[in-house]
């Protein structure tokens, strides 16, 4: 199995959530998974629903960057891995295509020939994690949630991503705690349509959660984690509720339960703050 892998940060976690790339990189670190860092541009999530051929093209050029490398990729965010794995599969897949996409890559001389593949982070994570590494344990009732993007269309990117969260949470030890809609959407990608919508989505989300004693969410999406999060706070301020559920990405959860320290994992960066729950659950 590769240790070698080149890391796709996104668009949205250097800017906004940081301290998921901390985190990652440092779990990584601890399961001898190495991050490599190259210039990429935008996976075209987007500018799919506008055009979808300039998409692929975005996805395209990525790809292309890291067969010359030759290392696969691996992303963070789910709607980048959905992105670049559905482009690079259409285009191991469809020869017309690859011709096509491979024309428009030759302007910047890049060509596509379908020798990586691509990964989202919890995979690669859950490949390697054992008991072993597991020095802590957060004692916590943790309401799993997995996302969109890393489950559909699952003919493309489904590698069991609900079944390894809930698996990582229950070895980090905690509950996992079912909770009505779980699987429905956070609300943070109607935000740029309606702020109203996305608060109302993300409320319904922590109403769930904390109608079955949650005392922690755990993503592994960047926008999930800005809806279950930052609009957390929001939804609190303007319907003058208190939910909380602090949520963690999932690497900061196992980080915690690796025994790393809490400022490698960016957990001071959440907004909503989750200190008061993990003194009382980490044992």
């Amino acid at each position: 199995m590769a240790d070698d892998y080149l890391y796709f940060p996104g668009c949205n976690i250097p800017y906004r959530e940081n301290q998921y790339e901390l985190s990652a990189r440092a779990v990584a670190e601890k399961l001898g998974i190495k991050l490599h860092d190259r210039p990429f541009n935008c996976c075209g999530l987007n500018t799919e629903p506008l055009d979808e051929y300039a998409a692929l093209l975005f996805s395209a050029r990525n790809i292309a960057i890291a067969e010359e490398e030759g290392m696969d990729l691996v992303a963070l965010c789910n709607g980048c891995y959905k992105t670049l794995r559905v482009a690079n599969k259409k285009l191991h897949q469809d020869e017309r295509l690859r011709e096509k996409v491979n024309q428009g890559l030759s302007r910047i001389g890049r060509e596509v020939k379908g020798t990586i593949e691509v990964h989202h982070i919890l995979q690669l994570i859950s490949e390697r994690i054992t008991p072993e590494h597991i020095v802590k344990k957060v004692r916590a009732r943790i309401a799993p949630f997995t996302g969109c993007h890393a489950v559909r269309p699952s003919e493309y990117v489904d590698f069991g991503a609900a079944e390894k969260l809930v698996e990582m949470i229950k070895l980090a030890g905690g509950k996992v705690v079912r909770y009505k809609d779980m699987d429905k959407c956070c609300g943070a990608p109607l935000l740029a349509l309606s702020e109203e919508m996305g608060i109302s989505l993300a409320r319904q989300r922590m109403l769930s959660m904390k109608a079955r004693n949650a005392e922690l969410a755990v993503t592994m999406c960047p926008f999930c984690q800005v809806s279950l999060d930052g609009l957390q706070v929001k939804a609190e301020q303007e319907f003058n509720e208190t939910y909380d559920v602090p949520s963690l990405y999932i690497t900061q959860l196992l980080g915690l339960a690796m025994g790393i320290k809490p400022e490698k994992l960016g957990i001071g960066e959440n907004k909503k703050d989750p200190s008061a729950v993990l003194a009382r659950v980490m044992v």
